[in-house]
């Protein structure tokens, strides 16, 4: 696999970062192939479409997710230090915007960040380069509606317009899983590559909703499900069934009528609990669910092994999603982010990626159960 790493840079990055963006660079080629067989106008609706739903998802102002978009059709000039200013400057925005934006960056400021957007290097590091720059100009945080947390909105503006100026998604904006904050005492550069890192899941995220975009919902193949689904499902649904026991003693200790049982289904199956639509609107999935009742209250958590794109592209991604019920009616009960959850290329086997399913099905049965108990 050809990386677009620059070699000083690709040396001086950690192995772990290496493999991130490796990732990347691989979904990015099965992305590229994906977008030649769409139109540009489909192109470019999977995008703003997929921007604009994480954005109503926050309830925020839909103005902002047009601050995160990069028409590649267009012929846009180079990102000097007065294309930042003017990008940034909240005159030339909704007012809406405005207080988002906070203050501008002074002509200096704009003239170091444009010099980190060509810094050699991959797009994601230099996305990670002009966001790490950003965020240490400007105070300015953008408390979203609805969430526990807030977020510094210029610099992931500036580092999405980066990556769509190199043939990338722009990074969506997660409250659930913020950019890693500098530590005290923390080396400048340990962080640097968390932010890598941080990002680099960010925009397999991106690509892997790209790839899964569709405009209307496609016919459940009957067709034979590939190896690798058929061995990562049964290979879930096996790992959820070995956590339902210890997790049952568990909830056994507040209530002895508690239960913990395991089911399994795909698409077809609707009864019970559903879990979260798919990445592609009518494409195959498959789930294993654990549910949990104390007292008076349910906790339905789906695990899902889904195939990505229409037609399926080979990608799989593996998520987490939970419902609790009570007397008080239903909610979401796991806020698990697109960082959270794992993707499976085609060239994997399912050794590969099977520590980070493993982790997914860990921290999902982790959370579920503090909601639970919480109740």
């Amino acid at each position: 696999m050809d990386s677009q790493l620059g070699a000083p840079v690709w040396e001086s990055l950690p192995d772990r970062v290496r493999d991130e963006l490796t990732d990347v660079d691989r979904l990015r080629a099965i992305w590229a192939q994906h977008r030649r067989c769409r139109t540009p106008e489909d192109r470019s609706a999977a995008r703003r479409a997929l921007t604009h739903e994480r954005v109503r998802a926050w309830g925020d102002d839909p103005a902002l997710a047009e601050l995160l978009l990069f028409d590649a059709d267009e012929t846009e000039p180079p990102l000097t230090g007065d294309r930042i200013v003017e990008l940034c400057a909240p005159a030339v925005r909704s007012s809406a915007a405005e207080g988002a934006l906070g203050t501008p960056p002074s002509p200096e400021e704009a003239g170091a960040l444009a010099e980190a957007a060509i810094v050699p290097a991959h797009p994601v590091v230099r996305a990670a380069h002009v966001y790490a720059a950003c965020a240490r100009g400007t105070a300015d945080e953008h408390v979203l509606p609805d969430t526990d947390g807030s977020l510094p909105l210029l610099p992931w503006i500036l580092a999405s317009h980066v990556l769509q100026r190199a043939d990338h998604p722009p990074l969506f904006l997660d409250p659930r899983s913020p950019p890693p904050r500098l530590r005290s005492r923390q080396d400048e550069a340990e962080h640097f590559a968390e932010l890598v890192v941080h990002f680099a899941r960010s925009v397999r995220g991106a690509l892997r909703a790209e790839i899964g975009w569709s405009p209307g919902s496609v016919p459940v193949p009957d067709g034979p499900v590939s190896p690798l689904a058929a061995v990562t499902r049964r290979r879930v649904l096996d790992y959820v069934r070995s956590r339902s026991a210890p997790v049952a003693l568990i909830l056994r200790a507040l209530d002895p009528e508690a239960r913990a049982t395991v089911t399994s289904g795909d698409g077809r199956v609707t009864e019970g609990t559903a879990p979260r639509a798919p990445l592609t609107p009518g494409a195959a999935y498959w789930w294993a669910r654990l549910e949990l009742e104390v007292g008076e209250a349910s906790l339905s958590l789906h695990v899902v092994v889904q195939d990505v794109g229409s037609p399926p592209s080979g990608v799989l991604a593996v998520t987490a999603d939970a419902r609790l019920i009570t007397p008080d009616g239903v909610q979401e009960a796991l806020r698990m982010s697109d960082g959270d959850s794992v993707t499976v290329m085609p060239s994997d086997c399912v050794d590969d990626r099977w520590p980070q399913v493993r982790d997914l099905v860990d921290e999902a049965v982790s959370r579920s159960m503090n909601e639970l108990t919480r109740v």
